[in-house]
């Protein structure tokens, strides 16, 4: 039992702090009755320290330790040196101060002491936020936090970083960084923080988006430079898009206008707008130039009267003084000239020009973008000489006949007529090169005659022989020096629509059929059995990439033969068609595109119907490129990298069934049999005999044909 003088103390003892608690020795728990004993422990349990009594160390590292001194005195009980371990935040966020208490007890006695440390907060935590306003997924965006001068990681979009600062105000410098950090208004921002210890701050580093500008030109075949508030953002483009900052007027105009198809026939004016876009949100800008027209056309009609099929005569127009083109009797062409007012003089050109009065002459005004008529009509002169007599019609020699369909092929060294007599071919071709002064020879058509073959010759020369309209008649006497020799065939040209072949800056539908004109007259006089073909044009779109000058397409070039009254200088249509990639009985479904000279079919109906029905076609070239056993095709042909042999094989059969069933088609001259080259220009990929001498192209034409 205590007495009243030792509970008083025990209950003074219970409110001091820290709690001490006085106990005699427990059974088990033994003190040297000569000694007095402290059990001596730290809560919560996690805390440890160094122990020591009257400054002298106990027990270190300890959460509790048993400690012992003299009886009935004072001692100095102290816990140093603090420690948590395994505690997020000590040592950094906070720490614990050293523990001490002045105790006694008597001899055999236990004091129970418990230190109940509090935690003193040395840092606060700080929590960041990256919050640029508008992000998408797409945006390469973030924050970039620097703290009192220290740069801390990257914070991305949305996310949060947290940080353990020192008491007291704190400056936080951000900077927006990444690709697309330009389109926030600011991109970097100063804040200042006030931490306290133990406590949690929080920031939002908010950032504005601009607003967006999406700009479109209009129509959208056409370009322009896109400026915006005077700086250049695309340059010859069809669209832009551009943040600008929030809640400003914006100058967007489109300047230097292009349109790949104008040609010189029109341009665009410059054109300028104003608009407000708004924090994160977009403004469509649609910029519509006005097309102001530079051009007009001149539609002129030749008629010249008591006009006969064996008249050499023709409609000449000049314009300004400058020629424009020769029209056929009955016939329309158009000619392109500057608006305003022109001085039209029209004469009669031709051997049988005598027969008809003239020149005529009126100004006509030209309208941009219109079509002005006009009929030139010639009388025919009193006592006007007869026209010429005409010559027999076509057919006979050679075995021609009107109508019924003939095959051939195209050769390099003509090594292997069976073959092409196996796969039924009547025909072979070859070029021939004109250069002016030249005079023709026999050789090659009686070789063909000889080995039993009619003979195509494609006739033609240099561009620059030819530029200015020069050395027509010198082509037309060679032409007719060849058809003396007995050719049964000649195309007159080669792919005239292009540079390549024809002059640049000259390719006119009109112009060629003048060179034609001149070289049927010539052909006919010479032998009137020999067909006469008129030059394949290239198939080809390419004339709103490249302009006029270097290129027209097929279809219009044809038309503008038609239109020129060319169908009365030919026998045939000459046609080709070599970039097929699928078969011929298709009309739709080529993976490039579906333009018309994809397809043998949109050839047939596009050339037929472009002559009123009233001309077969002659593909003078018709084939199908394939790289197997040559390897890889140089990249401008890459499209026919999945072609093969069989396929080749195929598809020539096919064509040539289509063909004889067909009332449009008169002749098919497979390009190639024989060809070896095999780089840039593959040509040997067109061939029908294969590396090693094979020929399954022949094979399936003798199944269509049966040979002969």
């Amino acid at each position: 039992m205590f007495s009243k003088k030792k509970l008083l103390a025990l209950g003074l003892l219970v409110l001091a702090w820290p709690l001490l608690i006085a106990a005699r020795l427990a059974i088990g728990e033994p003190c040297d009755p000569a000694t007095a004993c402290f059990d001596v422990a730290l809560s919560p349990a996690t805390l440890v320290g160094d122990f020591y009594v009257d400054g002298v160390l106990v027990a270190p590292g300890a959460n509790n330790a048993r400690l012992t001194g003299a009886p009935d005195a004072d001692h100095v009980v102290e816990v140093r040196n603090l420690q948590e371990p395994g505690v997020a935040g000590f040592g950094d966020l906070y720490i614990y101060p050293d523990q001490n208490a002045v105790q006694q007890t008597h001899a055999g006695w236990i004091w129970r002491l418990y230190f109940y440390p509090q935690r003193v907060y040395i840092r606060g935590s700080f929590t960041y936020t990256c919050l640029p306003r508008g992000y998408r997924a797409t945006d390469s965006i973030a924050c970039r936090p620097t703290i009192d001068g220290v740069t801390m990681p990257d914070v991305a979009p949305n996310a949060k970083a947290t940080y353990t600062l020192t008491p007291g105000e704190h400056l936080v410098h951000t900077d927006l960084v990444g690709d697309s950090a330009g389109n926030w208004s600011v991109a970097a921002r100063e804040d200042v923080v006030a931490v306290v210890g133990g406590r949690f701050v929080y920031l939002t580093s908010s950032f504005p988006l601009k607003g967006s500008l999406k700009i479109s030109v209009f129509p959208n075949t056409i370009a322009a430079d896109i400026y915006v508030n005077g700086a250049l953002i695309a340059a010859q483009s069809t669209a832009a898009e551009l943040f600008v900052p929030a809640v400003q007027v914006n100058t967007i105009e489109a300047r230097n206008v292009t349109d790949p198809a104008a040609n010189g026939n029109w341009k665009y004016n410059d054109t300028t707008q104003t608009s407000i876009a708004y924090e994160g949100g977009t403004r469509y800008i649609y910029l519509r130039p006005v097309k102001v027209w530079l051009t007009g056309k001149l539609s002129l009609y030749c008629y010249l009267s008591r006009y006969a099929t064996t008249d050499d005569a023709a409609c000449l127009v000049n314009a300004d003084g400058v020629p424009l083109g020769a029209v056929a009797h009955n016939a329309r062409s158009v000619f392109t000239l500057p608006t305003g007012a022109h001085a039209i003089d029209v004469s009669v050109t031709g051997a049988s020009a005598g027969r008809w009065a003239g020149p005529l002459s009126l100004t006509q005004n030209i309208f941009g973008g219109g079509t002005s008529y006009y009929t030139a009509r010639f009388n025919l002169i009193p006592n006007a000489p007869p026209p010429p007599v005409a010559p027999p019609p076509p057919g006979g020699g050679g075995g021609t006949t009107p109508g019924s369909f003939e095959l051939g092929g195209q050769v390099a060294g003509f090594d292997r007529p069976d073959l092409m007599k196996f796969a039924g071919m009547v025909w072979v071709k070859r070029q021939v090169r004109w250069h002016p002064g030249d005079t023709a020879n026999a050789d090659v058509i009686n070789d063909a005659h000889a080995k039993g073959f009619k003979i195509l010759l494609s006739v033609l020369g240099e561009p620059s022989s030819i530029a200015g309209g020069a050395n027509y008649d010198d082509y037309a006497r060679f032409v007719g020096e060849l058809a003396a020799f007995g050719a049964d065939g000649i195309e007159v040209w080669n792919e005239m629509n292009i540079d390549r072949e024809w002059p640049q800056g000259e390719i006119d539908p009109a112009k060629y059929t003048d060179l034609l004109r001149r070289s049927y007259l010539k052909i006919k006089a010479s032998n009137p059995n020999t067909l006469v073909i008129s030059g394949a044009p290239a198939p080809t779109g390419a004339e709103g990439a490249f302009g006029r000058d270097r290129v027209w397409n097929d279809d219009s070039f044809i038309a503008g033969m038609a239109a020129a009254g060319a169908g009365a200088y030919m026998d045939c249509i000459g046609a080709h068609y070599n970039e097929g990639i699928i078969s011929p009985t298709r009309d739709s479904g080529d993976p490039r595109d579906p333009y018309y000279t994809r397809y043998y079919s949109g050839m047939v109906v596009t050339y037929y119907n472009a002559f009123g029905r009233s001309r077969k076609i002659c593909f003078t070239e018709l084939g199908y490129l394939t790289p197997e056993g040559y390897g890889p095709l140089s990249p401008n042909f890459g499209w026919a990298a999945n072609t093969t042999v069989a396929q080749q094989a195929l598809w020539l059969a096919e064509a040539v069934s289509l063909a004889r069933s067909s009332s449009s088609v008169r002749m098919i001259i497979v390009f190639n049999v024989d060809l070896t080259s095999y780089g840039d220009d593959p040509q040997a990929g067109y061939a029908m005999i294969r590396p090693g001498g094979s020929c399954p192209a022949c094979d399936s034409l003798h199944n269509v044909t049966g040979g002969r």
